[in-house]
């Protein structure tokens, strides 16, 4: 009997957490923990960042130390450490084939990756300061691409290691980037 109760007890704490967006698959919940960004984010709202990914407006750069304020069903809202804003990302589900841990998991680190020996320091001069500056080129290895423009919206992009991105300047234009072998051939 005791079993069956612990079953039940279990079964109902889940089905609350999805009904209350808690995201009961994140093994590790990052609500009040300190995280960086691991690629450049843009908003023309913090209040609403929409994981679509638009090329428009500020930027919140790579390496960026954050506060994870509320993980839930399709928002991740976090505060910039010692500077401010409180940004919330949506999750747009019709523009994506992944879920919210997957989507975390790119946008946000443990780790700082402009620290010295992160990852940001292997890259090229060019490619560092692209990544600084949020601009992409010719050459460009995929890495640094992702950390300087970010994720495509996986709708578009659904595999990464694809000779194609598609990334919306806005919702009517697009930035169509060509790889080879890894490193961007061209944009257009």
């Amino acid at each position: 009997m005791k079993k069956t109760r612990k079953a039940f007890v279990c079964m109902v704490a889940l089905s609350l957490a999805c009904l209350f967006g808690v995201s009961a698959v994140y093994a590790d919940n990052p609500e009040g923990k300190t995280y960086f960004t691991r690629a450049n984010i843009w908003f023309e709202n913090p209040q609403k960042i929409l994981s679509t990914n638009y090329h428009k407006g500020a930027i919140l750069p790579v390496g960026t130390k954050v506060k994870i304020d509320r993980y839930s069903r399709n928002k991740i809202k976090f505060t910039v450490v010692d500077k401010g804003p409180t940004c919330t990302f949506i999750h747009v589900r019709k523009h994506s084939t992944i879920d919210l841990q997957a989507f975390f998991d790119r946008y946000f680190s443990q780790e700082n990756p402009m620290a010295s020996g992160g990852v940001f320091h292997t890259f090229t001069k060019d490619e560092q300061e692209n990544i600084k500056n949020g601009t992409i080129a010719a050459g460009m290895h995929r890495d640094a691409v992702l950390m300087a423009y970010g994720y495509p919206p996986s709708h578009r992009t659904p595999v990464l290691s694809s000779d194609f991105f598609t990334y919306w300047l806005d919702r009517f234009r697009k930035v169509m980037v060509t790889f080879k072998d890894d490193r961007i051939l061209n944009v257009r």
